[in-house]
């Protein structure tokens, strides 16, 4: 399958999870803005860590899909609480640059302490994976 697996974190916990996906579906992993742009992708899985809003250069880096790059994309969302509010702008404006949205956004929650950010488990990856499969069969 043609893909890619795409995110963007300021702490990086996103990361290991976007190279697990390019692991699995044997596809090439990056950070938003990508090296090389996506190019004719069936669909590009794209991680991101935010609250609410979604961070400036994913929002640059969605504007700018097509079909000829990017047959579909499917989001995930890290943060505190597995809320996947704020992107509902963005898959408005992908459709109506005809780029599809697969699936639902999956949202996990990452608990961290007073002074320092959560890091995944590795139950959330094995979800996020699981995720992944499924849109890759669709």
């Amino acid at each position: 399958m043609k893909a890619k697996s795409l995110h963007f974190s300021k702490s990086g916990n996103v990361q290991p999870i976007a190279s697990e996906i390019g692991r699995v579906m044997q596809c090439v992993c990056d950070q938003i803005p990508p090296a090389y742009p996506c190019e004719g992708e069936k669909v590009v899985f794209i991680g991101v860590e935010m609250n609410g809003k979604l961070p400036g250069a994913v929002d640059h880096f969605c504007k700018d899909l097509n079909p000829t790059r990017a047959k579909g994309v499917a989001f995930y969302v890290l943060n505190s609480n597995g809320n996947t509010d704020g992107l509902s702008s963005i898959i408005d404006t992908m459709k109506k640059n005809g780029v599809e949205t697969y699936g639902e956004a999956l949202g996990i929650a990452v608990k961290g302490g007073l002074f320092k950010k959560g890091m995944p488990t590795d139950a959330d990856t094995k979800k996020v994976l699981e995720w992944a499969d499924k849109i890759a069969k669709m």
